[in-house]
């Protein structure tokens, strides 16, 4: 199988990545007392898009937070899955490719956290968060997340919007083979009717 996409996709994500935490984590103390303002176009208690930092030992919204093993188990067992259900996953074609190259680095890029990364000091061991989203619409603070978490999320939308449009398109596809069907059935049809007209003059 060539997945050179898969792999471009995954090695490039899990870089950025480590790197954005590597980031973080050394200016942690910074960023917690003075987080850095990036976005702030609009008018409310909280800037738009924030750096700041903290650690998290569960999964998304905290979840989790008591079983870190758990979850260091279950980042395995999703990335052997990828893995030996390769060609379920159609991981020979493009899309499919960009998609779980970009779970599987979000899914690797955490669980490197978990099992490598020692944290700042006065920080439990977990993952680094870093991206603190203000949504203004919802008067909604976006629980802290990284770059790994946001591939993951992508990649998982982007595959359910590919499923979508496929059961779409062959569900057009079943239509327009029935139509033809009918078409040809009622052209037929239409034909046994002349040759019977011509017989009976």
């Amino acid at each position: 199988m060539n997945a050179v996409r898969f792999w471009a996709f995954f090695l490039g994500g899990l870089v950025a990545d480590q790197v954005t935490k590597s980031w973080a984590q050394g200016h942690a103390s910074e960023l917690r007392e003075h987080p850095i303002l990036v976005l702030d176009f609009i008018d409310g208690p909280e800037a738009f898009l924030e750096f700041t930092y903290i650690t998290n030992p569960g999964a998304a919204w905290s979840m989790f937070s008591n079983f870190p093993e758990v979850l260091t188990v279950l980042a395995f067992v999703a990335l052997i899955g990828i893995y030996l259900f390769r060609q379920s996953l159609e991981l020979e074609k493009v899309g499919p490719q960009i998609i779980f190259g970009l779970i599987a680095s979000g899914i690797a890029g955490n669980l490197c956290d978990r099992l490598f990364r020692t944290p700042a000091e006065g920080y439990p061991r977990g993952v680094v968060d870093f991206i603190d989203v203000y949504l203004p619409l919802l008067d909604y603070d976006y629980p802290i997340f990284n770059l790994a978490d946001s591939f993951i999320f992508v990649g998982v939308f982007s595959y359910i919007i590919r499923g979508f449009r496929e059961a779409v398109e062959e569900k057009k596809a079943v239509l327009a083979s029935e139509t033809n069907k009918n078409s040809d059935s009622y052209d037929e049809q239409r034909r046994d009717e002349g040759e019977s007209d011509g017989f009976d003059d």
